[in-house]
């Protein structure tokens, strides 16, 4: 798993900035992404992908361990939804092969 310090050491190698303006830059960066979404719900990226934030309610349930009622808080949820470029190149190009091949493939029924 990749953390914050080495994002920032990449992104100011690939900007050729020092560390310390990158680490401001993307701060700034994620930053603005919290705003967006806790103003409109929503962040679309072409290319990279969408984020949405929606907002979950209040919810019981039950503890597994002592069988009791809980109250779960109400929130918000984020989401991502990756673009078929971004996809692509996560799977080395072969997206869209594999999503003809699966197209193909389908005989409009499910499995049980």
């Amino acid at each position: 798993m990749s953390s914050r310090q080495e994002l920032i050491e990449k992104f100011a190698k690939k900007a050729n900035l020092p560390k310390r303006n990158a680490g401001a830059y993307l701060g700034i960066i994620l930053e603005v992404i919290q705003l967006i979404l806790a103003k409109s719900g929503e962040l679309k990226l072409p290319g990279f992908g969408a984020f949405k934030a929606r907002q979950i309610p209040e919810r019981e349930g039950t503890n597994p361990l002592t069988k009791k009622k809980v109250t779960f808080a109400a929130g918000v949820r984020v989401s991502f939804k990756p673009g078929r470029p971004f996809k692509q190149e996560m799977l080395g190009g072969s997206f869209a092969a594999k999503a003809e091949k699966a197209k193909a493939g389908k005989s409009g029924k499910r499995k049980k």
